[in-house]
């Protein structure tokens, strides 16, 4: 599974960057430690949001992701430096993995360099010197610190400049085989090479110096054709497996032609969902872990006790076992009594069967019946065997304490485990954010003929929602009372009078209609030419406001309501908020909720457990004002 960004994505992700060139730098945000937004205002995008999310994966976000409201030290000194500056180029770094952003301040000059390998960075630089980094480093041969000079990685062949000749020479130059010349020499790496190979149909595993001129063409037109793609004909997608995603591609590879793939409009796009999707990395129980570990070294203590014990048992055993040899070895180490050291040693070692005197503890090691043994010279047989055995009976004792011990660790591991198994299950509650789509900016959700329905979620986002995405084809909705959000259905023309229904339904439930605590009330729907921002003469439109002329078709009557349950939208689960009509049809799990006096943040709570989503996914969804969950189907 993908973990990082390859040269070859930073290709095709600083070509679809472009569209920052001649957009000022409007805000930097830092937070984690490792995450950074550059927010950009283009000429022709309007607002931008550049994501280096974990400092490894760099992308336009579709979507604002959750920042702390306070910025950090580094992100307001960032602030200080770089706002309103204008971005005049973004470029990768020949084919490393390094991206350039140049801005001009005045008479002054920036760059913000962004590093996705070792561990990954954003310096920003100024006449060759750091300005600032997230992190500081060095290497053996550069730095990365504020007030010195900044130093690119050392230079490498780049594939983006090369042309026949000098590739050609480089590949017949290797003394390795087709694909790691590719990867090292050519510079492109293990994926970009089989690739490459694949399609040029040139077997991977051939010394480079073997290949033919035809396969060498082959090759180098295979790589040069991938490489335009990334850079001008990006057609992006996750890598499915088992449902999965695996892999996030800026263009189809044919290493997954029999994989399952999920196609997006943007490379950043297919990042965010690929990012989004990958499971969190399970945390290691710090605690359990230094259980595991004591326990092991109280059962290995207790193993070389028992091994000690039982030696000394042996020894014991020994000694009865040759009774008159021992006796007559003892009888002649006696005159060692008495003795220097030195003299006790010498003399002990003429000794027919020791091997060894320690006079300062007056013992003697003897070979008996083929063990050696440890023998007092100032006692007799059964005074050596007596001391054995309670020696033995010692290690014995020692043995039941450390055994007591080990039940005590094990209880305590296997109370830790089973808190492990609770918080694995409260875990599972707690979760993942589903995968995000682009409309999410807006409230939404799906008719049960099928048809996508916006709504705004401020002033803001309706004058948005209506410029944008108020087309011909489409119809306008709005509920019957001021300050109500503009909606829009998608493909409305070809819409039942039942989706219609749902849609006014949705419009009347997403005013202030909820927010007073209505059970029903009205609201309307008109054509796209009847909805104009053009007012008459003593007329003002405020900001998020329509005027609509001509005739509006009303639905009476309708019923604050709605349902929020587990939907499937291309092939992604997701959690959706609609009349009730348009999740009874698609969801087996969901609940009815209506206007309350119940907290909001309750209910919010409750919802994220029983869907399994977080707090804040569900928040999104809710109509204004309070929610009372008065219904529940397929759920606990």
């Amino acid at each position: 599974m993908k973990d990082e960004m390859s040269a070859f994505d930073i290709l095709a992700m600083t070509s679809e960057m472009q569209v920052l060139v001649g957009g000022y730098l409007d805000k930097i945000f830092h937070w984690g430690g490792r995450n950074m937004l550059l927010r950009i205002n283009t000429p022709s995008a309007g607002r931008k949001e550049l994501v280096l999310q974990d400092l490894r994966w760099l992308y336009l976000s579709p979507e604002r992701p959750e920042m702390p409201d306070i910025p950090s030290q580094f992100a307001v000194h960032l602030r200080k430096v770089l706002t309103n500056g204008r971005i005049s180029s973004v470029r990768q770094r020949e084919f490393d993995r390094v991206v350039v952003i140049d801005l001009e301040k005045g008479p002054a000059s920036f760059q913000i360099i962004i590093e996705l390998f070792g561990g990954g960075n954003l310096v920003v630089v100024s006449e060759g010197k750091i300005v600032g980094s997230v992190v500081s480093r060095k290497w053996r041969h550069r730095e990365i610190r504020p007030g010195v000079e900044y130093l690119f990685p050392p230079s490498r062949f780049d594939p983006t400049a090369m042309d026949a000749s000098s590739f050609r020479k480089t590949v017949l130059g290797s003394t390795s085989d087709a694909v790691r010349t590719l990867a090292t020499a050519i510079n492109v790496g293990g994926q970009t090479a089989e690739e490459a190979c694949r399609r040029a149909g040139v077997e991977k595993s051939v010394k480079a110096k073997e290949l033919s001129d035809e396969d060498v063409s082959r090759l180098y037109d295979a790589l040069a054709l991938m490489l335009n793609e990334a850079a001008a004909s990006r057609r992006p997608r996750e890598v499915l497996k088992g449902g999965k995603p695996i892999d996030v591609t800026p263009i189809p590879l044919l290493l997954y032609a029999t994989e399952e793939a999920r196609e997006h409009e943007t490379f950043s796009d297919a990042i965010h969902a690929y990012i989004a999707s990958i499971e969190p990395p399970v945390k290691e129980d710090a605690e359990l872990a230094r259980l595991q570990r004591q326990l092991e070294q109280q059962r290995k203590a207790i193993e070389a006790q028992e091994a000690e014990a039982r030696t000394f048992v042996e020894m014991a055993e020994a000694i009865y076992s040759d009774y008159m040899g021992t006796d007559a070895l003892l009888m002649a180490a006696s005159k060692l009594k008495g003795m220097g050291w030195d003299a006790a040693r010498t003399e002990g070692a003429a000794i027919p069967g020791v091997l060894s005197v320690d006079p300062e503890e007056h013992v003697l090691k003897a070979s008996i019946s083929g063990k050696e043994v440890d023998l007092d010279y100032t006692l007799g047989v059964e005074g050596n065997a007596d001391l054995l055995y309670r020696t033995s009976k010692e290690f014995r004792d020692k043995m039941e304490g450390a055994k007591n011990a080990i039940k005590d660790t094990e209880a305590r591991l296997a109370k830790r485990t089973k808190e492990g198994e609770k918080q694995r299950l409260a875990e599972k509650h707690v979760a993942r954010k589903t995968k995000e789509f682009w409309f999410e900016r807006y409230k939404w959700f799906v008719t049960s003929g099928g048809r996508l329905v916006l709504s705004g979620r401020d002033a803001r986002s309706n004058d948005q929602l209506v410029k944008k995405h108020l087309k011909p084809a489409d119809r306008y909705a709005h509920a019957d009372v001021h300050g109500a959000p503009s909606v829009v259905v998608m493909d409305g023309e070809n819409a039942s009078d039942e989706e219609m229904e749902e849609v006014c339904a949705f419009a009347l439930s997403h005013s202030k209609a909820w927010t007073a605590g209505a059970s029903e009330g009205t609201a309307y729907w008109v054509l796209p030419d009847q909805v104009s921002k053009m007012a008459q003469a003593g007329e003002f439109v405020p900001r998020g406001a329509f005027i609509i002329r001509g005739k509006r078709n009303y639905i009476y009557h309708l019923q604050l309501e709605l349902a929020i349950g587990e939907v499937e939208y291309e092939g992604a689960r997701k959690i959706m908020c609609g009349p009730r009509s348009s999740i009874v049809g698609r969801s087996s799990k969901y609940v009815i909720i209506r206007p309350a006096k119940a907290v909001r943040s309750k209910a919010s709570a409750q919802l994220s457990r029983a869907f399994e989503v977080p707090e804040e996914e569900i928040a999104r969804i809710l109509p204004p004002g309070e929610v009372e969950i008065v219904e529940r189907v397929g759920m606990e």
